[in-house]
């Protein structure tokens, strides 16, 4: 039966771009690959769909994480219609990094976490002055703080972890205030 999910798994990657592929086949390996607990360790290697889609690292401390992803952004909750002025458009595929620095605390005998923190990020995706044509684009580099809260359940006896996070990201610059939401699922390898 596992080999059956791999097998979907694999199919759904061939679609992607090869940056993105490797990034998802390197998170794979590791969730297939490193033994350890059914608890927070010292790392995590983590992939989460919906906004965004990404891959993120994470290094605990005693109740204390530091939390940096690597993804794109789909517009899933938010129109990039009227972005800067009327009638642009603000592509969807780019790339997004994010550092959180999140606070959490265990409980139900630690199989789950609640977790919450302030973050800053940096964009890079394609601007479109006219939605109508797609030859005129400029890259558009954007940037500004982000918060996350998320809840994350441990397997027992696995070291995988399921978790949810959302929060959201206000851009400063260019587009002053410009807030976009999240909301994701993923899973986690803890080691």
């Amino acid at each position: 039966m596992a080999h059956h999910h791999y097998g979907t798994i694999f199919v759904a990657l061939a679609i992607l771009e090869t940056p993105m592929k490797n990034i998802i086949l390197f998170t794979l390996l590791l969730f297939s690959a490193v033994p350890a607990l059914a608890q927070t360790q010292k790392w995590a290697v983590g992939l989460e769909v919906g906004e965004p889609n990404a891959v993120s690292i994470r290094k605990y401390g005693d109740r204390n994480a530091l939390d940096i992803s690597i993804g794109t952004y789909i517009g899933l909750f938010k129109s990039k219609d009227n972005y800067k002025v009327s009638n642009d458009d603000l592509g969807s595929v780019g790339i997004m990094f994010n550092a959180t620095y999140l606070w959490y605390t265990h409980f139900l005998n630690d199989r789950m976490t609640a977790y919450a923190g302030p973050g800053f990020q940096v964009n890079s995706r394609r601007y479109y002055p006219n939605k109508n044509v797609k030859s005129v684009y400029t890259t558009n580099i954007s940037t500004g703080p982000s918060v996350t809260v998320g809840l994350e359940f441990f397997f027992a006896e696995k070291p995988t972890s399921l978790f949810v996070e959302g929060g959201g990201y206000l851009e400063l610059i260019p587009k002053f205030f410009y807030l976009n939401p999240n909301l994701s699922i993923g899973l986690r390898h803890n080691f």
